[in-house]
């Protein structure tokens, strides 16, 4: 027995549903192999560009990488360096700032309520601490071991002696104590220190190779998942790849530039409103800066703390804080609203909101360094979604651009009666384009929706009725808009319209209502070239083809919107040639079909000239009938 449709669709959901669970717990459970794979390939990513720009200019493939791993490492060991020097500077001046930061902890206490108490006891409480760091190590003190407390303490004379070890008959008794498990007190630091060392080793060893054998890795990675399709394979590893290193490079642009003026701003500050002359390690502040902010959200506002804390607790009063504080104020506007835009273009794909869902997504698997690498990972999703039809979701989730047709939106206004956001919708798209384009990408198709919904029930006649009504009303603002909209324009253009002789077309229905919606679009696209009659809906084939023949337009048009209408409009255009009209007959079918050939060999038995598939094709397969018809006139 054949399987139903819906239980294979519903066992499919479930399998990739499973698989996606799957992949999820791998990834977390194996986080320890995948963290530096991924950071070794975000590495890749950011450094092929130089690679790739030493190859152009003759240098072998393995010494460019080298050479673009040496400038990699010495830029970083570089920044440590100068991070660790700011650091011990910074510890090492902290007794000078002992006093502003108690009186600032003090003068806080005293401006509040129910919390000052606490707030004066951390006043205490930090300068105890500034005091034990900055006071030189004292001597060291021997506690009593076990054989001064248990040895007789009395002398010859009966008195207590103490045991100090000034003479002969008071020795110092001294115990070494070994620390406990030293083995593994070794073993618990080495872990410690070696672990961080270890995942920067694998993460340098994997962006090597990857960069050595990116050629190679591509090629292997096309062979397995192209499934003999190589052109969408290649097209989407070469978007991924070119998406990823633009967002990186233009992040490492913006993060480098916003250190630079963060140093430069604090240093200005410093120089010109502190006695001191300077603030206090502001090339720190500038570095942390620059790499705090490659992490999204966290890192910005962990960046702007560390300058706002030490304004706040080294100098006096309140002004270094608030200049402190417009001055990255004014920073992240022009970040955000000026440098981002402009560098960052649409490098990414992303939505915002699925910017914030994968940094918690991420954050939340792989802890900080998934909020490192989030974008990236997700850039990766939002491709993948594009090129492959089963992951689709992703792109219309996570991506950018809604991957929704503008015929959906304009129909989803009209089911919820929103006629207003349906009009300005309409009309934008012809402002934006014009109305051909409307009618064949939203009006149409729209029609086309209304009437399939129909046929599976899932609309009511009213509810079709309603729908019809609110897309001939709209088709009316249109006009309006699309005519001369003062009273001596309209009154010019009938004039005109009555003084040249237009030729004259009959539009003629196949099957259903909604088509004559569609040669209200036709008369309305086509006003500036011919005029458009029409024969009533519920006339007879045959007495369409005697009307068309008394009147004897220039050309013939029947409209199909399908499903259906096709042995109508056969019928139909038999009729007409039956009663002895000889003009051009165009069969308008309004859509997209595999067998057109078949299609209009049918229609030409019957006495039709040409058939059409949009309504552009229409409106200029018209036109050019009347330019061979009349070329004097066409003119």
């Amino acid at each position: 027995m054949k399987q139903p449709k819906s239980d294979l669709a519903t066992i499919a959901a479930v399998a990739q549903l499973l698989a996606v669970i799957l992949a999820v717990t791998a990834m977390y459970f194996a986080r320890d192999v995948f963290i530096p794979l991924s950071l070794g390939l975000l590495l890749s990513f950011l450094l092929s560009p130089i690679v790739n720009r030493l190859q152009r200019l003759g240098v072998p493939n393995v010494m460019a990488v080298v050479a673009t791993a040496a400038l990699a490492f010495v830029l970083l060991a570089g920044g440590f360096t100068l991070i660790g020097r700011e650091l011990t500077t910074l510890v090492g001046d902290l007794p000078k700032h002992k006093g502003e930061l108690v009186a600032k902890a003090r003068s806080l206490g005293g401006m509040t309520t129910g919390v000052g108490g606490s707030l004066g006891e951390l006043a205490d409480e930090v300068s105890e601490a500034i005091e034990e760091s900055a006071e030189p190590q004292k001597e060291a003190t021997v506690e009593p071991t076990f054989w001064n407390k248990m040895l007789p303490k009395m002398g010859s004379e009966g008195k207590e002696v103490p045991h100090d070890g000034t003479s002969a008959k008071s020795p110092l008794y001294v115990q070494q104590v070994q620390d406990d498990l030293p083995l593994a007190s070794w073993a618990t630091t080495a872990g410690t220190v070696l672990s961080p060392l270890a995942t920067a080793g694998l993460v340098s060893v994997f962006a090597l190779f990857m960069l050595i054998h990116r050629e190679d890795l591509r090629d292997r990675i096309i062979a397995v998942v192209s499934n003999g399709n190589y052109v969408t394979t290649t097209e989407a590893l070469d978007e991924a790849a070119g998406r990823i290193s633009r967002y990186l490079i233009a992040q490492t642009i913006v993060n480098t530039s916003y250190g630079f003026v963060l140093t430069v701003g604090l240093t200005v500050i410093g120089g010109t409103m502190t006695e001191s002359g300077s603030f206090p390690n502001a090339i720190l502040w500038g570095v942390l800066a620059t790499c705090l902010r490659f992490v999204p959200y966290i890192g910005p506002t962990a960046a702007a703390i560390f300058p706002l804390a030490i304004a706040l607790s080294v100098f006096p009063g309140y002004s270094i804080a608030v200049a402190v504080f417009a001055l990255i104020i004014t920073m992240e506007l022009v970040s955000n609203n000026v440098l981002e835009p402009w560098l960052y273009g649409a490098s990414t794909g992303i939505s915002a909101v699925a910017v914030i869902l994968a940094a918690v997504f991420w954050g939340w698997l792989w802890g900080p360094v998934g909020l490192l690498l989030s974008t990236p990972l997700t850039v990766c999703l939002v491709v993948l979604g594009r090129y492959v039809p089963r992951f689709k979701v992703l792109s219309t989730l996570l991506g950018e651009q809604v991957e929704i047709k503008a015929s959906m939106r304009f129909y989803q206004r009209l089911l919820a009666n929103d006629e207003h956001r349906a009009r300005e919708m309409l009309l934008e798209h012809v402002d934006e384009n014009d109305l051909d384009s409307a009618c064949d990408e939203i009006l149409i198709p729209s029609l086309k929706r209304i009437r399939l919904d129909h046929d599976e029930e899932h609309l009511t006649d009213a509810d079709t009725n309603r729908l019809f009504a609110l897309v001939g009303g709209l088709i009316s603002k249109l006009k309006e808009h699309t005519d001369p909209t003062n009273e001596q324009a309209g009154a010019e253009s009938e004039l005109l319209c009555e003084s040249k002789d237009t030729a004259t077309v009959i539009g003629c229905v196949s099957h259903h209502f909604s088509e004559s919606l569609v040669l209200n679009l036709l008369r309305l696209s086509g006003a500036d070239h011919f005029q458009l009659d029409t024969v009533d809906d519920d006339t007879l084939p045959e007495e369409v083809g005697r009307e068309i023949l008394r009147r004897n337009p220039a050309a013939v048009v029947i409209v199909v919107l399908p499903r259906g209408g096709f042995a109508q409009a056969r019928y139909l255009c038999r009729s007409i040639r039956g009663e002895g009209y000889t003009g051009p007959v165009i069969i308008s079918c309004l859509g997209k079909f595999k067998n057109f050939d078949k299609l209009f060999v049918k229609f030409r038995k019957v006495g039709a000239t040409s058939m059409t598939t949009s309504h552009s094709q229409t409106r200029s397969k018209i036109e050019s009938i009347l330019k061979r018809r009349d070329p004097v006139a066409a003119a």
